[in-house]
């Protein structure tokens, strides 16, 4: 491994969630690891903090911050990047981003709205390479919650986003442990990744506008590639719900519903996939992603009969019949009418 390069690259995408971006940096600045960058890509945010900072800013003082506390724990410096695309290309190409400007030899993905726990660099790190393994995948356990108006975090009673499997998984059972047996979920964040798999999933993944589902697609390849896995007990992340483009909140104009159907792309580019490499996936493995891809579908459908405005409904189920085609979306209509 070259000098030069990092032992983990902490990578978060930012998209108009710079109201808790300041506490996101905060949370990883404490983090005493010895060897690691953040890069923080945003995908053309316009957002603002509470002060009136934007984004590149707040990355600014971020650093500041930092170089601060490591000098006071007697640690090595941690540089700070700033990369922005100059127009909207949505999450997948902003992780792509992150995968190609990261130089370190793992990745850790961390949503710019939720933040690290203290140790958590640490704690991935020590299990990935524990008794001189390598490991590809490591997830440690994240907790879901709120954060009150000091910016106390409380946590709720249970944790459906981040489904964890405690122990090691190797070589083809990774993949049919997460699509198959659901033992974890895909979220990317939360983990710490080979930047060498990343790099390989999206050799896999042509340029997709998409917002929604990313993690599915990411994770399908991802999965598809790794050879290790390894869960851990240690708690590495703090989930902020309920403030993201999933929550349940009014949509009012057709860009956020746009963002919502372009949940089509995902499973677009993972049909493709297997219409090409169809012997190498199982037949129960198709039929899930036939159903994943009918779940997705099923969801947008509801969303948009329960979160976009009356005034806006005919203009955007002829938007979700675009992105998922008129008679697929007719069909699970039906389906759902008669359940």
């Amino acid at each position: 491994m070259k000098k030069s390069q990092p032992l983990i690259s902490v990578c978060i995408p930012l998209f108009d969630t710079e109201l808790f971006l300041a506490q996101c940096l905060h949370s990883v600045a404490g983090q005493d690891f010895s060897d690691f960058e953040v890069i923080v890509v945003s995908d053309a945010s316009r957002g603002r903090d509470e002060k009136g900072r934007a984004a590149k800013k707040i990355v600014k003082l971020a650093q500041k911050e930092c170089d601060r506390l490591r000098k006071e724990k007697n640690l090595p410096p941690v540089p700070f990047r700033f990369v922005e695309h100059r127009e909207n290309r949505g999450l997948i190409e902003v992780r792509r981003t992150l995968a190609f400007e990261a130089c370190g030899f793992y990745m850790t993905q961390l949503d710019s709205d939720d933040q690290m726990e203290e140790g958590a660099l640490a704690a991935l790190y020590a299990a990935a390479t524990e008794n001189n393994a390598s490991f590809d995948i490591v997830h440690g356990t994240s907790t879901a919650g709120t954060f009150d108006k000091d910016g106390n975090f409380l946590p709720a009673k249970e944790n459906r986003y981040g489904k964890i499997f405690y122990g090691e998984i190797f070589d083809r059972e990774l993949f049919r442990s997460w699509l198959i047996d659901g033992k974890f979920t895909a979220n990317t964040w939360g983990k710490l990744i080979k930047r060498d798999l990343w790099l390989r999933a999206y050799e896999n993944i042509p340029y997709t506008e998409c917002n929604m589902a990313d993690d599915v697609l990411l994770f399908f390849f991802l999965a598809q590639y790794a050879k290790s896995y390894r869960g851990i007990e240690t708690k590495v992340y703090r989930y902020r719900a309920n403030s993201g483009m999933s929550s349940t909140r009014k949509i009012d104009n057709l860009h956020k519903w746009k963002m919502i159907c372009s949940t089509a792309s995902v499973f677009t580019v993972i049909s493709q996939w297997i219409q090409a490499h169809e012997k190498e996936l199982l037949s129960d493995e198709i039929e899930r992603i036939r159903v994943m891809t009918r779940y997705y579908l099923a969801n947008n459908i509801k969303q948009m009969r329960e979160t976009v405005i009356p005034e806006l409904q005919k203009e955007a189920r002829a938007m979700l019949c675009e992105y998922w085609g008129a008679g697929f979306v007719e069909k699970i209509e039906a389906g759902l009418s008669s359940s």
